[in-house]
């Protein structure tokens, strides 16, 4: 042995060590590691997406769920009735317009395709991350774990709602010079109205063009199903409690303003839930004073122009195009956090953010950035979720047997989605001062060569260096 290689008789040293940090380990373990514990990282994921996300839901299929209310909805655009005609159907008229083919077959059968499209179309996001975002291994494992492993999903796919397309088109939108970032941003409007704030992203990024874009998309998507509903259809134009959207004080609303509706609703230990705590998630079973409404739509217009205003001021008025999406994370994790409704499933727009946070911290080796994004992503559903079925069973029901129990795991999602967007805000930052004064790509590939060479000739860590998102070159400073 010499300096910790083998020589043989020949005074010849092999190519590849068989001495990694002074132990001896078999030299293909040392040269392909990486790709063994992507493989076994990949295994565990699919496996546990397979057994919650697909195999658990299965069962309620043929139950009724918040699918049923799309349903229907399409068989009142076929009938040419309004689907404002049902009470609990709130959605935008684009939503009934694309659930019409879903009209001309019976519920199961309709439940179970909207099932397994749901999951191509997580599925798809998921690749569509993986490509924008370099292709490498660390950003597959975050993306597969992440969509494992948020619960948010088994609930979504529980119920049959529509996030799985909001998902694919923050993917979109997330994608740097996507040529349909501003259409993707249109369309997550048209169908939930949350995308709308990333608005303000493209506003900062005075990329005018995409701006207008964005606008149009959003207005053809929203103006022609409400002219088609208002001309062609009979029964009611609108939804019948639209109030029911400025606020709710539901134990399963992870808001702000959900928050505050709470604290005014105060618990009294040992007594039941305040009717409104336990069945405010129900239109017309909801009580709420004009006043309690208007305090929460205060809070969520305030949380949202406090959160756009620190946004402003940490990317000086002018987002770069390597700091857009880092821009649109924040906001989304803003929007929910400032939403006046927002029920725990929402959380699964989080998780394409949460995905990109994760992958790029665990390339710059910001291990406290990465230890801060895995406790707010278990703190958005994860965790709160499983506290509270633990106190719904632990007291065979919903009492106020414990007030703080309560408060504290039914506020903490809203103040996960707030570090979220500090988290994002300070990506925001850091890709300022990476290559936001880079003018084009060929100028931008000059740079990083060069930088790279003079610091990895100087550099006493031997090893690949992580990459730089959406630029396919590895971080100059590891």
């Amino acid at each position: 042995m010499n300096g910790g290689r083998i020589v043989t008789k020949q005074n010849r040293e092999f190519k590849i060590s068989t001495v990694f940090g002074g132990r001896p380990l078999p030299a293909f373990f040392g040269q392909h590691w990486a790709n063994i514990v992507t493989i076994i990282v990949l295994g565990l994921c699919a496996f546990v997406y397979i057994e919650t996300n697909v195999l658990r839901p299965l069962p309620g299929l043929r139950s009724q769920s918040d699918f049923a209310v799309y349903y229907r909805a399409a068989k009142d655009v076929v009938s040419g009735t309004s689907p404002y005609e049902n009470p609990a159907y709130f959605y935008p008229p684009l939503v009934a317009f694309l659930m019409t083919p879903f009209a001309f077959t019976d519920y199961v059968t309709a439940r179970s395709t909207w099932f397994l499209l749901s999951h191509l179309v997580l599925l798809w996001a998921g690749w569509l991350l993986w490509r924008a975002w370099g292709s490498g291994r660390i950003g597959l494992c975050c993306i597969a774990s992440v969509w494992a492993f948020g619960g948010a999903f088994k609930e979504t796919l529980d119920v049959g709602q529509l996030s799985p397309l909001l998902v694919l088109s923050l993917a979109i939108a997330y994608t740097p010079r996507s040529k349909f970032q501003d259409a993707a941003v249109g369309i997550g409007f048209a169908l939930k109205y949350i995308p709308g704030v990333l608005a303000a992203a493209l506003i900062l990024h005075r990329g005018w063009r995409a701006f207008l874009a964005f606008a149009g998309m959003a207005a053809l998507a929203v103006l022609i199903p409400w002219g088609l509903l208002l001309w062609a259809f009979t029964g009611a134009k609108a939804p019948g409690s639209a109030h029911y959207w400025m606020g709710t004080p539901s134990m399963f609303s992870w808001s702000l303003p959900s928050v505050v509706l709470r604290l005014l609703s105060p618990l009294k230990q040992g007594g039941a839930l305040p009717h409104d705590w336990e069945y405010g998630n129900v239109a017309v079973f909801l009580h709420l004073s004009p006043e309690l409404r208007w305090i929460s739509a205060g809070t969520a217009m305030v949380t949202l122009a406090v959160g756009v205003l620190v946004l402003a001021l940490r990317c000086r008025g002018r987002l770069s195009s390597e700091q857009l999406p880092w821009a649109m994370v924040a906001l989304v994790s803003l929007s929910l956090a400032a939403a006046p409704v927002c029920w725990s499933h929402y959380q699964v727009l989080q998780y394409p953010g949460v995905a990109l946070l994760l992958a790029n911290s665990i390339r710059l080796r910001a291990w406290r950035t990465t230890a801060a994004v895995v406790l707010c992503f278990l703190l958005l559903h994860h965790l709160p979720e499983t506290a509270l079925n633990h106190y719904h069973d632990e007291h065979s029901g919903w009492t106020a047997a414990s007030p703080v129990t309560l408060y504290v795991w039914t506020s903490v999602a809203p103040l996960a989605s707030l570090g979220l967007f500090a988290l994002a805000l300070a990506h925001v930052k850091r890709s300022a001062g990476m290559i936001g004064q880079i003018p084009d790509e060929n100028a931008k590939k000059q740079f990083f060569w060069r930088f790279r060479s003079q610091v990895t000739s100087a550099s006493p860590f031997p090893g690949p260096r992580p990459e730089v998102p959406g630029t396919g070159f590895s971080h100059p400073l590891g």
